[in-house]
């Protein structure tokens, strides 16, 4: 059995209590994680963990607020010596796309993500329990307007709680897909008001057009090729001539492991 260890990114970047959010933003865009754990200067130790949940009850640039005011200070984390598939129940379990690693005395050693486990499974050929797409894909999916603004969908993703959402045409067809740190990369596209001035910027400059699909009649195992050879994390599910039937991501295709 594969453990967290053998996959794992070692020596992560971690962040302080007293750090200013803005800052651990930026750090965010720099790196691409998704979450950065938060640890105690003297000891070492996890004292909680900013997501880019976290990052979306915050939308101005110009805040002095600190990371201790809108951490998770609950913590899923895994052993070094845990195998992979204990911590995916925990990943599924906790809705949770990435958590740290710890040793037994609560340093973080590393950070481990549903996409590391995902591919842990494709590259060691194990095979999924549930084999349709249709039997773990979300149906009820919600979705937006290239012409919609950059300010409504930043709300839906509060108020929805999911990382991105499928861009249509007028037509029903997927033309893209925006995610939370699309738009915290574009700081250009930053909602909020700021200088006085309202900004309007449209899903269109900020999303990723063309995205990566696949059919519904397709298999779970194939659904987790297709992620892991392109780095991505959700997919929307189309029908033959393109329409949005659902969205599947790396979580629910770890659930079609462990059932």
């Amino acid at each position: 059995m594969v453990s967290v260890e053998e996959v794992m990114t070692k020596d992560p970047l971690c962040i302080r209590e007293d750090d200013i959010l803005t800052k651990a933003q930026s750090l965010r865009r720099g790196t691409g994680y998704r979450a950065l754990p938060v640890t105690d200067e003297k000891s070492g130790r996890i004292t909680g963990i900013l997501s880019r949940g976290n990052a979306l009850t915050v939308t101005s640039r110009k805040t002095n607020v600190e990371v201790r005011g809108v951490m998770d200070h609950n913590v899923v984390t895994a052993s070094p010596e845990e195998d992979l598939f204990s911590v995916a129940r925990k990943i599924t379990e906790a809705g949770v796309k990435q958590l740290p690693v710890v040793n037994q005395d609560g340093e973080v050693i590393g950070m481990l993500s549903s996409m590391d486990i995902l591919r842990a499974f494709v590259d060691h050929g194990y095979k999924t329990a549930k084999k349709n797409l249709s039997e773990v894909m979300s149906t009820e999916v919600i979705s937006c307007r290239e012409d919609d603004e950059v300010s409504r969908m930043w709300n839906m993703m509060k108020q929805s709680g999911f990382g991105g959402l499928p861009v249509l045409d007028r037509r029903g067809k997927v033309k893209g897909i925006v995610t939370r740190m699309d738009i915290l990369r574009k700081r250009s596209l930053h909602i909020g008001k700021e200088s006085g001035k309202s900004k309007k910027p449209h899903v269109v400059k900020a999303m990723t057009a063309n995205p990566k699909t696949i059919e519904a009649g397709s298999g779970t195992m194939k659904a987790a090729q297709l992620m892991v050879e392109n780095k991505i994390i959700r997919l929307p599910v189309v029908d033959s001539k393109g329409n949005l039937k659902g969205i599947v991501d790396s979580e629910d295709l770890l659930r079609s492991y462990l059932s």
